[in-house]
């Protein structure tokens, strides 16, 4: 994520918080009109994106020609976990196909690709044979959306083009409703990795070598960043309504075992705090942020 894209909105928009500012960016991040944002989401979204729903649709899909090809990965990969595999398999499509739209929609502009960090099997001798799950496993990069916006309107407004252009936004609200919040999720950790990068790296003075999720055949984190110095920190990003306790901090020491890593600085993102037990742990590494915390990447340059 590009600091600038959230600082524009941030300023142009003016949110009261930096909750409702990372809620409303998931939705308008790269939708270039300001938007009121004292107004509830629903009546946001209705003016700005179902009403002209029409105009929006001609604007952001007329090279794609309406290709179901095209739209079926898009959406794949909005609502998925953005691996290559996963892509192919829910667009039900082929790498070899897969491979060919994606380069098309990466010259387009809708999607950039975010590298695997996991290195391939290493065998002791040329014969070695492993177990069949992990001697079919496949390196898989992952993709991302250009925009924000893109990547909401591909998860829950393509799918409902039917009912919406009859003006019937029912059957989209219900589909909202249900899932935006874990939607936003993502968004919140892109923004707590721009934190890392901008922010903690300067606090810590410290340069990175790498920054992201990092993601194998056994284990996910959210974020894991690699210094020039050699040290190694991993971060866990919680966009949940309830305060997150010491379990969540066990959960991602027991990824790093696997991993066979041993951080040296461990971040805790939450967008409601956190709860008496972790608020009192004491572990040199840990570091625990709220959502307001990353208010400071909004600050004026």
């Amino acid at each position: 994520m590009n600091r600038f894209l959230i600082h524009n909105f941030f300023h142009r928009n003016l949110p009261s918080d930096i909750e409702q500012c990372v809620e409303l960016f998931s939705i308008f991040g790269g939708y270039d009109e300001p938007i009121d944002t004292d107004t509830p989401i629903e009546s946001l979204i209705t003016h700005h994106i179902l009403k002209p729903f029409k105009s929006h649709r001609e604007h952001l899909l007329t090279l794609l020609n309406d290709d179901p090809l095209y739209l079926n990965l898009l959406h794949a990969i909005a609502i998925g976990d953005r691996r290559q595999g996963s892509a192919y398999r829910r667009a039900r499509i082929g790498k070899e196909r897969g491979n060919e739209a994606f380069d098309f929609l990466r010259a387009s502009g809708y999607l950039t690709l975010e590298r695997s960090r996991e290195m391939p099997l290493i065998r002791s001798h040329p014969k070695q044979r492993f177990k069949k799950e992990i001697e079919h496993h496949r390196i898989s990069h992952k993709f991302r959306f250009t925009t924000p916006f893109l990547r909401f309107w591909f998860a829950f407004v393509e799918p409902f083009s039917g009912s919406i252009r009859e003006e019937n936004y029912l059957p989209f609200f219900n589909h909202f409703h249900t899932h935006f919040n874990a939607f936003v999720g993502f968004t919140f950790e892109e923004v707590c990795d721009l934190y890392i990068r901008e922010i903690l790296t300067v606090k810590f003075g410290n340069e990175l070598l790498d920054s992201g999720s990092y993601w194998n055949r056994e284990v996910e984190i959210d974020l894991l960043s690699e210094t020039m110095e050699g040290d190694i920190w991993v971060g866990e990003c919680k966009w949940t309504n309830h305060k997150v306790n010491k379990k969540e901090f066990h959960k991602l020491e027991e990824k790093c075992t696997k991993l066979s890593i041993l951080p040296d600085k461990i971040f805790l993102f939450t967008k409601r705090g956190f709860s008496n037990e972790l608020n009192e742990m004491k572990d040199k590494r840990l570091y625990r942020f709220c959502a307001e915390d990353l208010s400071v990447l909004t600050d004026r340059f």
